[in-house]
């Protein structure tokens, strides 16, 4: 089966409700459970279930509401370790948003996806340090011929984040994870077919990009740069995700 993108919010799903003004962590909260309330909602309508899910991108309006959000997802996607990225915007789609969430699902019809380096976010590192989130997630997914990594940045593999200040440094750490990741999961990088590329100032963009292309050599995947707001901590300069698709 083919990957499905399901976007959710935590306003109600027939578009009604009042936007709320308030920025707090409990307001933040209160709409990742009702994301995930729809969410729920939306998988049970396309004949799908959690375990479905492979990736999971979480986008917030500030880098503070992450520890209010995380763990509400944590505990309804309790045992599924989907591989994650999140993002942080100065705004989302509609007034009053603090939090969206997208879930990549690949129907497995009873085949379990295949989740490798599973992890506790207790024991991994933002940057320089870790965050209270209370969630299980894995480094990479494969469903069938498709394989998700997680978010990757200059954070290596034994968790030192590597290229402090210099974004090309960091992308450079971040595609030498992706291509033992990929490995593990029985792809190569000539493999990628879509990848995005996110840093938090364009003046990230040129170097950033450089180091991605020249570890893709001859791969030619879509190739997407968006520029946000942040990543999940002040010292991440850059994050790239991966989507491969293993050939028979």
């Amino acid at each position: 089966m083919d990957p499905n993108w399901i976007k959710v919010n935590g306003l109600p799903l027939d578009g009604g409700g009042t936007p709320t003004t308030d920025r707090s962590a409990e307001a933040a909260a209160l709409q990742a459970e009702s994301a995930l309330a729809n969410l729920t909602s939306r998988l049970a309508a396309d004949a799908c279930s959690i375990d479905d899910i492979c990736k999971i991108t979480v986008r917030v309006v500030d880098r503070s509401l992450r520890t209010a959000v995380y763990p509400v997802i944590g505990r309804h996607l309790r045992g599924v370790y989907p591989v994650s990225t999140g993002l942080v915007l100065r705004t989302l789609s509609q007034p009053g948003m603090l939090v969206e969430l997208e879930a990549c699902v690949v129907r497995g019809d009873g085949v379990p996806h295949q989740r490798f380096r599973k992890y506790h976010s207790r024991v991994a590192r933002y940057g320089l340090s870790g965050q209270n989130l209370d969630c299980e997630f894995c480094m990479a997914v494969r469903a069938g011929r498709h394989v998700f990594l997680r978010g990757q940045t200059g954070v290596d593999l034994d968790e030192k984040l590597q290229g402090i200040g210099d974004a090309g440094a960091q992308a450079e750490q971040a595609m030498k994870n992706v291509r033992v990741l990929l490995r593990e999961a029985g792809a190569e990088l000539n493999d990628v077919t879509h990848a995005v590329l996110y840093v938090i100032d364009r003046a990230h963009e040129a170097p950033a990009r450089a180091a991605v292309v020249r570890h893709l050599g001859d791969a030619t995947p879509a190739l997407s740069v968006m520029i946000v707001d942040g990543l999940a901590s002040a010292e991440l300069l850059m994050e790239i995700d991966i989507h491969a698709m293993v050939v028979d």
